[in-house]
């Protein structure tokens, strides 16, 4: 399924909501609290330069979020989330994968991903090991980190 991956546009903002609230939902999980929750279909205007978009024929099925700060050390995979009919297609893990290249041209030598019980083996299956537990709106999520040195 050949997919094209882009930046995200300021007119992409809004089907980007709507897209993480239904990817979201879409397990199950906590379905009245993120209904609840103006952040779950929310993407902050301020993200859109760091957003990575993948399109299939002209709709938006997925998209990631990379956050490099401002010591370059480290940088943070906010948010990834694709259209529950394209889960387990490949788009996740290149959307992955260009989060980890943009990353490591803005000089970073470590990607951090918090991760929920469902998505821990996804990103685990990537090479991102456990680094400890942080409290989330709704349970405790994984922190997972992947080094970037050997992509240099």
């Amino acid at each position: 399924m050949p997919f094209l991956l882009r930046p995200a546009r300021n007119d992409d903002q809004k089907a980007l909501g709507a897209l993480k609230l239904r990817s979201s939902l879409a397990w199950g999980d906590h379905v009245e609290e993120l209904r609840a929750l103006p952040e779950a279909r929310e993407v902050p205007p301020e993200h859109l330069p760091h957003i990575i978009v993948a399109e299939l024929d002209g709709v938006i099925v997925g998209f990631a979020t990379v956050l490099v700060g401002e010591d370059g050390g480290e940088a943070e995979l906010e948010d990834l989330f694709v259209a529950p009919e394209h889960w387990r297609t490949g788009i996740g893990r290149k959307l992955v994968a260009e989060a980890e290249r943009r990353a490591v041209e803005a000089g970073a030598r470590a990607l951090h991903v918090v991760a929920g019980a469902r998505a821990r083996p996804f990103y685990e299956a990537l090479g991102y090991r456990f680094a400890g537990e942080v409290a989330t709106a709704f349970e405790p999520a994984a922190k997972l980190v992947k080094s970037l040195g050997a992509q240099r």
